[in-house]
């Protein structure tokens, strides 16, 4: 295991934000689980809320999508990355300033904690945006999703920016926050930092999973175009208080998202899943280190099956339930509720950004410990991992939406039990690897 990550750029560092997203994700869970009733308040500063809202977008899914780029990028764009040493250091940077911004914004309350750990997020914010950015910079081809990656840098980047400068506003009592200014400030994250990323990753590792090649562009292109309309149209309808456009955006969201469904369908259909080892087609990484496996079956005569095509595809209809929902917060069908807010945001991270992250995270951990050749049991809607996210979300964000605590719990009990189980058959393997590599 040793030399085979050493053959990979990037792998080891990439398998470290895995585990540790991995491990926000968890924490995540437990919050939402301990802190449920605080939904109930329906007041958009509640310090808990805050505190899972940045675990949830900086610890689970921001940690993850690093690890999942750094793994894959400078492999697929065919060069070094640009710093390792940059991205150990950001590491350290990121972890301590999450945990530390969610303490001091729930359990340990402190204005100056807020400003220190704030600061060292985006310190560990802007240097992901540069190693990435000169790395992607380097590529010898650019394509759809380099587009959307260098995108996505840019609004990571002023995300960062507009949540310090809040900090700083909170700290010196100059100016209060307002609704107004944190939706623009999540939107910053959502549309232009997670959505893009997501986008990308998926027309870029999805067909190299299931082998797949010249694979048609126009939904993503579409998609791509739909989405930075959004976005724009988003900032502009808060910045001008223009109803209409805040609409008119709600509306093209759902086109978009629809548009990003279709080019996954399309993805789906030009493969033989059924034929296929998880991971096997991710030829630009297992050059690097073994030879190319048969395909067809795995060992004992039993199919192989991709990991993360069903984590995608179940992350496209929560995409889709969030922008349904954002129809009707913008055109006033359910009035100004917090819970629909709340439910709008919980289906957006923990069901369109979450599944995919997880989905993506399955398929790499176990190609990185070089696991391509062992057996999958059945089919992957059949494992507990899978079900159990997607019935955990479903129900929090119902339970959110219809304002009751215990069906919140409920899915946030379930959803950790996923977790849980994750994280323990992602130790598990890695473990198992190590002591076959002491023999």
């Amino acid at each position: 295991m040793s030399d085979r990550l050493s053959h990979i750029p990037g792998a080891r560092v990439g398998v470290r934000y895995l585990l540790t997203s991995l491990g926000f994700w968890i924490f995540f869970n437990i919050g939402t689980l301990l802190w449920c009733r605080q939904f109930e308040v329906f007041y958009f500063r509640e310090p808990y809320i805050l505190a899972l809202t940045h675990v949830a977008a900086l610890g689970w899914l921001t940690t993850g999508l690093m690890g999942v780029m750094y793994v894959t990028l400078p492999t697929t764009l065919g060069v070094r990355p640009h710093s390792l040493r940059m991205a150990s250091v950001q590491y350290w940077l990121q972890v301590v300033g999450i945990a530390g911004l969610a303490l001091t914004m729930s359990l340990v309350p402190h204005t100056w904690g807020h400003v220190v750990f704030g600061l060292l997020t985006l310190g560990a914010l802007v240097i992901f945006a540069h190693n990435i950015a000169a790395t992607v910079g380097r590529g010898k081809a650019w394509h759809l999703p380099e587009a959307h990656f260098v995108m996505a840098m840019f609004y990571l980047a002023i995300t960062g920016l507009i949540g310090m400068t809040f900090v700083f506003y909170l700290k010196a009592g100059a100016v209060p926050q307002t609704m107004t200014h944190l939706k623009v400030h999540a939107h910053f994250a959502g549309l232009g930092w997670l959505a893009l990323t997501i986008m990308g990753l998926t027309y870029k590792l999805l067909p190299l999973e299931l082998g797949v090649e010249n694979v048609p562009q126009r939904w993503g292109v579409a998609a791509s175009v739909l989405i930075n309309v959004v976005f724009w149209g988003v900032f502009f309808s808060y910045a001008y208080d223009w109803l209409e456009l805040r609409v008119a955006s709600a509306v093209l969201g759902l086109a978009g998202m629809m548009c990003h469904t279709m080019q996954v369908r399309t993805i789906a259909r030009l493969a033989n899943v059924s034929a296929l080892l998880p991971g096997a087609c991710f030829a630009s990484i297992r050059a690097h280190t073994v030879s190319s496996a048969p395909m067809g079956t795995g060992a004992g005569g039993r199919e192989m099956h991709p990991r993360s095509l069903l984590y995608t595809e179940a992350s496209c209809l929560f995409g889709v339930a969030a922008t349904l929902l954002a129809i009707l917060l913008t055109t006033g069908a359910v009035g100004d509720r917090f819970a629909v807010e709340y439910a709008y945001g919980y289906a957006a991270a923990a069901g369109w950004f979450g599944l995919s992250v997880t989905g993506q995270t399955l398929w790499l951990l176990p190609l990185l410990r070089d696991d391509v050749h062992g057996q999958v049991p059945g089919p992957a809607w059949r494992q507990l991992e899978f079900p159990g996210q997607v019935v955990g979300t479903l129900l929090v964000t119902v339970g959110l939406l219809a304002g009751m605590a215990v069906i919140v719990a409920l899915g946030a009990a379930v959803n950790l039990a996923a977790s849980l189980l994750v994280m323990a058959r992602s130790l598990h393997g890695w473990r198992a690897q190590l002591a076959m590599a002491e023999r």
